[in-house]
């Protein structure tokens, strides 16, 4: 973990990210893009994975394959966009 990066603080960033465009899947590449650009870059990608998979787990977001595309979206979920307000 970098020590400029809270776990808590890239958690909330993949909400945001997702929370931007509600109802509008990224796929892991452009989320990590994403939260490179809020964070101020050097997030790794298993930090990414990490905080993803700690909102997956409290259902504040949602993964869906996509076979057009052939990859895994992310979404933010009602939960997870209250989530977001609570900390507003």
């Amino acid at each position: 973990m970098n020590p400029i990066h809270s776990k808590a603080m890239v958690r909330r960033k993949v909400r945001e990210v997702l929370n931007m465009a509600p109802g509008y899947g990224k796929a892991e590449g452009l989320l990590l893009e994403y939260v490179h650009e809020l964070t101020g870059g050097n997030v790794s990608l298993q930090e990414l994975r990490d905080a993803m998979e700690y909102n997956h787990d409290r259902a504040y977001i949602r993964s869906e394959y996509d076979p057009e595309s052939e990859t895994v979206l992310w979404y933010i979920t009602p939960a997870g966009v209250a989530q977001q307000k609570s900390l507003t």
